[in-house]
């Protein structure tokens, strides 16, 4: 997969908003909520829930339309497209995104352990090239095929590049500019999902030790990267190789 002031008085200039198309309003709120409320568990690759956190509380800027999103920095952001695949040539990764949303308890669904190949993106936050955080999640490892599709990211450098295509054949292209390891009960929810002043990425997978009492990993290893720019896809872009599942057995 870490969010805005008191409104202008009418003399000021009118503020950069970001309106969601009615479809996706429910989940901009369900993302509005979650960074202004606080509070939801992550689950990757495990049944541990986290307990809920108390974030700092933020008054909403919104006088007449609670579900719109504030762009901080006024930027001219692409229109929401759902994301299709990432790649990131520095350490051969190259998946299909599935979208994942919250489970019936309010904790973050994960991909599927029978489809390692697979990484999975939070549709309740921004897509690729929209302003704030997008969230990709994927699995270090599952019992059947040992390493998954995150299993690389571990190897990743600050300065590695990182593209997400999406669905309308744009290609929006990061950054690396940190690798952090937090512990499972100690994820810093608004470093991670929280809103920020233009387009950002975050990947999320396992990492730390594997305790098998517990049959999980301690912690999770999060890649924070940041928005360099966006293009239309090229005929290389669109041959480029897609792992498929048998890559990992």
């Amino acid at each position: 997969m870490s969010l805005p002031p008191e409104p202008a008085g009418d003399a000021s200039p009118e503020r950069s908003v970001h309106r969601p198309e009615p479809a996706f309003r429910p989940v901009a709120f369900v993302a509005l909520s979650f960074v202004l409320a606080g509070g939801l568990g992550l689950m990757l690759g495990s049944v541990l829930t986290l307990p809920a956190i108390e974030l700092p509380r933020f008054e909403s800027p919104f006088r007449d339309d609670p579900f719109a999103v504030a762009d901080p920095a006024g930027g001219a952001w692409l229109d929401r497209s759902e994301p299709t695949r990432v790649d990131i040539d520095a350490v051969d990764v190259h998946a299909p995104l599935t979208a994942l949303g919250l489970d019936y308890e309010g904790d973050f669904e994960v991909p599927g352990m029978w489809r390692p190949h697979e990484a999975g993106w939070f549709e309740a936050g921004p897509t690729p090239g929209e302003f704030g955080p997008t969230v990709l999640m994927g699995h270090v490892d599952t019992e059947r095929s040992g390493p998954a599709v995150f299993y690389p990211l571990k190897e990743l450098g600050e300065g590695d590049r990182i593209e997400v295509t999406r669905e309308d054949g744009v290609v929006v292209a990061y950054e690396v500019t940190a690798i952090e390891s937090y512990a499972k009960r100690r994820l810093p929810y608004e470093d991670v999902f929280g809103v920020e002043p233009e387009p950002a990425l975050r990947l999320i997978t396992c990492g730390g030790a594997f305790d098998r009492r517990a049959g999980d990993y301690t912690e999770n290893l999060v890649v924070f990267a940041a928005y360099t720019g966006h293009r239309d896809a090229t005929e290389k872009d669109r041959d480029r190789p897609l792992h498929g599942r048998d890559h990992f057995e």
